[in-house]
């Protein structure tokens, strides 16, 4: 098989559901999926906090976690469990609760978000206000991927059932993300 990442990517965009089914058939095992989300994420968050510490008036800063290290535990922690949750979800609505499939794509969805990242960064440079409308714009692509990836891995042959199956996943793994998370600060808290 022929594949080269440049193609996939664009394909990510154009036609998600075929480019789900070919990452699913490269046959990537969940340790090296897991692997590609811990790598994806820190390098978001690295794009994350150097955006954010290039702006001369940032607003969001106090309300995010002060450390990059601390977030992207949360958001390497929150992506993992949010493939099993999903998976849980995806199998009460008839679909398969395969999570190798789900973390492949999960790590495949974050390597196309850190290449938007990257073109917004550089989108910056020029404008702020276009930047603005980029990430705007990659918000709604990436949840008609999202979507259609988690279908696709699930099964479900009903972009509705997925669109319920992701967000009914993502708010409950979510919550217990926070539920820990908070627990934690409270026994540092003592």
């Amino acid at each position: 098989m022929n594949l080269s990442l440049k193609s996939l990517f664009v394909e990510t965009i154009t036609a998600p559901r075929e480019a789900a089914q070919q990452i699913i058939a490269l046959g990537i095992s969940r340790t090296t999926s897991i692997l590609c989300v811990v790598f994806t994420i820190c390098i978001t968050v690295i794009l994350f906090f150097l955006d954010l510490n290039s702006s001369a008036n940032s607003i969001i800063f106090p309300l995010l976690m002060h450390h990059p290290l601390v977030l992207a535990s949360v958001m390497i922690f929150g992506t993992i469990w949010s493939a099993f949750v999903i998976g849980f979800f995806g199998k009460i609505l008839g679909g398969n609760e395969n999570v190798d499939d789900i973390l492949v794509l999960l790590a495949w969805g974050q390597a196309v978000q850190v290449g938007f990242q990257v073109i917004a960064t550089v989108i910056a440079l020029l404008s702020i206000q276009l930047a603005a409308l980029f990430q705007l714009i990659v918000f709604f692509i990436y949840i008609w991927i999202f979507i259609s990836f988690i279908d696709v891995a699930l099964k479900l042959e009903n972009l509705f059932k997925a669109f319920f199956v992701t967000f009914s996943g993502l708010i409950a793994a979510f919550i217990s993300v926070s539920m820990v998370l908070s627990l934690v600060v409270g026994l540092f808290n003592v």
